[in-house]
Order: C-alpha cells, then sequence, then structure tokens
C-alpha cells in the first residue's frame, strides 16, 4: 500500500525529463523508501507483537479466535489510517509542494471554517471518502481472509529452539523499529540522498512525515537557547557569525547584539520633509503570475498603468512560507516565529518596523481586512509601536454592507480605510500605515459587484496544472482583484496631492503553489514574488537603480527606512536596495533557502547546492559546493544572518536590554 502510494506520488507530480536523468538516485529512492515503510509498519504494529510475545506465558493465553478478531480490528484500524495519512499527505503535496510538514498545524491553526471550506471547494472530498471507503471494506477481506489461512500452530517442542526463534524474531523486529544497522536510527536526515528535492521527498511515506512534523512542530515552539541554535547553524559563538554577516570584527563588551544597529545617513530633507510611508503585504502575491500575464488573461488590472512608475523587484522572495512567519518576519526581523502565539506574545522588540518611525513622531496603523484575533496578530501588533490596530470588525463599521469572504473584508476596503487615514487633516503628523489584504486566498471569492477584466486561461497557464482549470480560473481571478484594487490606490495616491510625499511599498506574504509544481531548477519561480516601491520624485535615490538584484523580505525596511528617515537606528535585517553594497545581496526563502547572482542553497536539511545555468538564466543545475566558492560564501553567509538575527530576537527575549 505505501509502495503504490509512492509510485503514484511519483507519477503524478514528479518531472519525467529530470528522473530520467536520475533514474539512479530513483531506485535508491525506493530502497530507503522501502525501509522507511518497515519502519513505520513496525511501529504500528507493535502492540500486536507484543500479544504474540505474550503467549509466550502459559497464563497470559488468549484463545485462538479471540487472537484473530483482536488482529483483524487492529489491523484493519492501522492500516485504514495510513491510507488516509497517505490520501492527505498526496494532497497536501499539491498545495505545498512538500510532504507532510510543520505547515500542517500552521494550517490547522488557521481559521478552521474557512480552511474547512477551501478543503471542500479544491479537493473531490466526496470522490476521495468514497474511494477510501471501497479501500477499507476491500481491505477488512483481505485481512479476514489471510488469518483464515493461519488456523492451527506451530509446535516447537525444543526448548534451546524455542528461545532461539524468539530471540531472532525480537531481534529482526528491533531492526524494523530502528531501521538501520548503522550508529543512528533510519530518520528524516537519511532522506537525502539526491541532489534534487523531489527524488529526496520520494524516500518518505505520509506516515513518517507526519511524525516528522509534529516533532519538528515540538521543536518549532520559541526556544532561546542561544547556544544550540548556534550549533545548528554551525558555528561555536555569536563573535564568528555575526562577523560573516557584517563582514567586520565586533565590537562592544556590554552586547554584541548592538553590532546589529545601524544608522540611516543624515539628510536635512527628510528632516524637513518626512514623507508618509505605507506598507502593503498581499496574500499570496506570486512572482511567476507576473510573467502570464497578457491582454486576453489579465492578471493585473489597473496595477499593470501603475508598474511603469514603479521600482519593481523580480528576484525577491519571502521569509516564511506561511502568512504568520512573513508578517512576524517583516514586521520584527524575526526568525523565531510565531512569537503571537507563544508566552512572548506581548513582548515589546526592539526590532520592530514602527519604531524608529515613532520615534521621529510618526502617527503608526495597522489595518487588515482578517479577523485582528487570528493568531493573536492583535496582541503582537498592538505591542509593535502601533498606535491603532483596524482590523474586519472595524471596517464593517467604517462601511456597513462591505463584501466579505471567508477569511475577511476584501481588499477594496483596506485600500479605501488607509487612504483615509492619509488623507486625514485630524492630525499633521506624517503617518506609516501598514496595510495586509486576505482576498487572494483560497477557496478564492471575488466581491459580485467586481467587473473582471478579460481572463481566459492562456496556452502557458494550462501547461502544467495540478488542478482543474475552473479552480485555476478562480484563483487567477483573485489575483487579478487583489492587483486590480492595489493597481487603483498607488493611481489613487499618485493622483491626490499625496503622490507628493507619500512612499508606497508593496510585496506578498508568500507565493502561491496550489496551481504548479516545479523541480528544484526552478526554485526562483517556485518561491519568487515581487516588491514594488512607488517612490515621489523629490525622495527617489539619484541615478539608475539595479531592480536585478537578489533580495528578500529582510532587505524590505532597510530601504524604506534610508529612504523615509534621516539618522534613523534601526536593526539591520538586511540591505538598503538602493546602496552600492546591495549588488552583492542575497535573498532568503524560510530561512532555508538561500540565493543570489552565483547560485542557490538549500538547507532545510542537508544543504544541496545549485548554480544558474547561465548568466541570463533563471533556471539552477546541480553544483558541487566544493569547487565553488562563491556558492560555499553565500551557504556561509546565508547561514550566519539566519544565526545572527536569530541570536538578537533570543537576546532580546532573555534579557529585554538590547539598544537600551
Amino acid at each position: 500500500m505505501l509502495m503504490l502510494s509512492r509510485l503514484v506520488f511519483m507519477f503524478i507530480y514528479g518531472d519525467g525529463d529530470e528522473l530520467s536523468l536520475l533514474w539512479k538516485d530513483v531506485l535508491t529512492a525506493f530502497r530507503i523508501g522501502v525501509i522507511f515503510d518497515i519502519k513505520v509498519l513496525s511501529f504500528g504494529l507493535l502492540p500486536l507483537y507484543l500479544l504474540a510475545l505474550s503467549q509466550l506465558v502459559k497464563q497470559a493465553v488468549i484463545q485462538q479466535e479471540k487472537i484473530r478478531k483482536i488482529v483483524s480490528g487492529y489491523s484493519l484500524f492501522l492500516l485504514s489510517l495510513y491510507a488516509i495519512i497517505s490520501v492527505i499527505d498526496f494532497n497536501f503535496f499539491r498545495f505545498f509542494n512538500t510532504r507532510i510538514s510543520v505547515l500542517m498545524f500552521g494550517v490547522i491553526e488557521d481559521n478552521t471554517t474557512a480552511v474547512l471550506k477551501s478543503v471542500w471547494t479544491e479537493y473531490p472530498v466526496v470522490w476521495i471518502s468514497i474511494a477510501l471507503v471501497i479501500f477499507c471494506y476491500i481491505l477488512h477481506k483481505l485481512i479476514v481472509g489471510q488469518l483464515k489461512k493461519m488456523d492451527g500452530e506451530l509446535t516447537v517442542k525444543n526448548n534451546a529452539m524455542k528461545v532461539g526463534l524468539v530471540l531472532l524474531f525480537t531481534g529482526l523486529y528491533f531492526l524494523g523499529l530502528r531501521g538501520s544497522i548503522s550508529m543512528a536510527p533510519l530518520d528524516v536526515r537519511h532522506t537525502t540522498i539526491s541532489s534534487s528535492s523531489f527524488v529526496n521527498a520520494l524516500t518518505l511515506n505520509g506516515v513518517f512525515a507526519l511524525k516528522t512534523a509534529y516533532t519538528d512542530k515540538q521543536r518549532s515552539e520559541i526556544n532561546t537557547d542561544i547556544q544550540a541554535m548556534l550549533s545548528r547553524y554551525g558555528f561555536d559563538s555569536v563573535s564568528p557569525a555575526l562577523e560573516s554577516y557584517l563582514g567586520k570584527k565586533m565590537s562592544g563588551k556590554d552586547s554584541l547584539a548592538r553590532n546589529l544597529i545601524t544608522e540611516t545617513g543624515k539628510n536635512e530633507f527628510l528632516d524637513k520633509n518626512p514623507p508618509n510611508v505605507v506598507f502593503i503585504i498581499m496574500e499570496s502575491m506570486n512572482g511567476y503570475y507576473l510573467d502570464l500575464h497578457s491582454r486576453e488573461s489579465n492578471l493585473l488590472g489597473q496595477l499593470e498603468q501603475e508598474l511603469p512608475d514603479c521600482y519593481v523587484f523580480r528576484n525577491f522572495l519571502s521569509s516564511g512560507e506561511l502568512t504568520i512567519f512573513s508578517l512576524e518576519g517583516l514586521l520584527a526581523g524575526t526568525p523565531l516565529a510565531p512569537i503571537s502565539q507563544s508566552v512572548y506574545q506581548n513582548r515589546i522588540l526592539t526590532s520592530s518596523v514602527a519604531l524608529p518611525y515613532k520615534e521621529r513622531g510618526y502617527q503608526t496603523a495597522f489595518v487588515s481586512g482578517g479577523e485582528m484575533g487570528w493568531r493573536n496578530l492583535d496582541k503582537f501588533v498592538a505591542n509593535q509601536g502601533f498606535d491603532s490596530i483596524e482590523g474586519k470588525t472595524v471596517l464593517e463599521k467604517y462601511y456597513p454592507g462591505a463584501a466579505t469572504c471567508e477569511w475577511g473584508v476584501h481588499d477594496e476596503y483596506t485600500f479605501r480605510r488607509i487612504y483615509e487615514i492619509l488623507s486625514s487633516e485630524k492630525s499633521s503628523r506624517p503617518r506609516f500605515v501598514v496595510g495586509f489584504t486576505i482576498s487572494n486566498h483560497s477557496p478564492y471569492q471575488t466581491p459580485e459587484s467586481y467587473k473582471s477584466y478579460p481572463l481566459s486561461l492562456s496556452k502557458q497557464m494550462k501547461s502544467g496544472l495540478k488542478v482543474p482549470a475552473e479552480i485555476a480560473r478562480k484563483n487567477f481571478l483573485a489575483y487579478q482583484y487583489a492587483n486590480d484594487c492595489l493597481g487603483r490606490f498607488i493611481r489613487q495616491i499618485r493622483n491626490s496631492p499625496l503622490g507628493e510625499n507619500t512612499i508606497i511599498a508593496v510585496t506578498g506574504d508568500h507565493a502561491n503553489h496550489l496551481l504548479y509544481d516545479f523541480t528544484d531548477r526552478d526554485n526562483l519561480k517556485n518561491f519568487s514574488i515581487p516588491f514594488i516601491l512607488y517612490v515621489p520624485e523629490k525622495y527617489k535615490p539619484e541615478g539608475k537603480r539595479d531592480t536585478k538584484v537578489f533580495a528578500s523580505h529582510k532587505d524590505v525596511f532597510p530601504t524604506l527606512f534610508n529612504l523615509s528617515l534621516s539618522q534613523a537606528k534601526y536593526v539591520k535585517t538586511g540591505e538598503d536596495l538602493f546602496s552600492p553594497q546591495a549588488k552583492d545581496n542575497f535573498a532568503i526563502y524560510n530561512y532555508s533557502i538561500a540565493m543570489n547572482s552565483a547560485g542557490c542553497v538549500d538547507f532545510r536539511k542537508s544543504p544541496l547546492f545549485f548554480r544558474w545555468e547561465n548568466k541570463e538564466s533563471e533556471r539552477l543545475v546541480a553544483a558541487d559546493q566544493s569547487k565553488d566558492k562563491n556558492i560555499d560564501m553565500l551557504y556561509l553567509k546565508s547561514r550566519a544572518y539566519v544565526a545572527s538575527m536569530s541570536y538578537y530576537i533570543m537576546d532580546e527575549l532573555n534579557s529585554r536590554k538590547i539598544g537600551e
């Protein structure tokens, strides 16, 4: 059963061309996969094995008929459960492009009603359920039939042989539980057998993936053990990590974390003319979808007219693969998440991006169409320097009858409220506003009043789709609607007096993996999101700027701080993308996949190394780290970055004395 699920997984999700080149690795994956299957079955059937051993004690003898019922019932339960988990694992990969992982618990902790509705909408739940019922019935018949063939007992009279057989079978069973004859028992580290992450994923089964996800969930609790964290990223102490990231020797006896605090330059114009700053986090704003846009397949709406007046960074990645991780990464530069659901949810973090603005007299606001109680976001945001926090409930009071979806109030009302905050004459203070949209989220609903642009699925859109065309169209329509709302907002600002002194920054919380599967060669397509900057003429940096540099969420606020604030201190989470240093910058996704102009390093497990096919290509090929110093440097610097930022936040949570 588990092997069949692996075969189906390979044929449905695998890339034939890639797998044909890696056929030896595929065979190895299936060989190791069998061992993983034996391991999960050994653990699952352990109660029956212990029951069998108990039969060796005369006083514990149970009638054969009762044994058969116990074995039959338990086996049916276990194998049915494994089948259900395998189906969940198969469909989980379809959505997240990974086997069951810690993300599953993040999904469960989301809005449960909305998640269930999304599952019902996007998956053939009824047909899957019917298939599982039929499968379990066949399984029952097979188990009962097999047990009937086992009538009669094998009698061994020789006591020495009895002991020998018990020791032999117990030894074999223990080997099955361990999965290995080496020093280390079989675990997830043994899945890295290829340069292809898909081939590595083939080794697993859904049951072991679920077990690993649960273990990761336990480990993902906010842990402030600095030394353990440093060891995980390959550093003996804090200093070499900071030095590798910052490129300078450490100084300061009080706190090494002070070295991560930097300052914007002196700018008299900004002192006298502080601009409004609006930062928009768009739900699932895929970068790859921008390449699918055309007149007939319109994915941008009014945003298409605004992009020529903006800086658009395309080699850009998100800090997290789930919304809450990206939100906390953006708002506080933390690789440790979710802080909002931890014992530290009420902690003020000096790395909060609102604080430099608040210290300069800005009025700060957070606006979203979503429920602010989601993931305790209201508690977290309230402690990060925002004067006001407005979510679904507040927006519905401002706009009675506002169109809603499963996740809250539609995006047009979020943008409408942000514009009203900026236009308000109640305060003469400059504004810093963070907006978070929710419409482009499964189950992909758009307001009935929305008049869509032409949206036929092009040949390129249909190529490689892993969901029915009707679901893809709903996703593309929601993407179009969100972008249209954004475009109208930028145009409204640009054509008003606010256009002279309002900087608008936009990025996605993460990419959406629902529609397409990508191999490691297309990691940039798979994970990229855009970073869009509208900067009024008076605030633009001088000279032509390179928007092809590699960057990620870590670089958003170092860029905005330097565009908008004079002599402001902030935590160096990344680079100012308009500075000379940006040409050597790197992007990092989920604090575990780094990219730059040299290539890519994936260090989620054992590291995988890639280089670009050629200078113009956006595709990757496997590389040998030892033969490429640039990729080796990327691996070092990205690990040093994650270790440095983790250290800063841990030190903050432990002492609350950073920067004081």
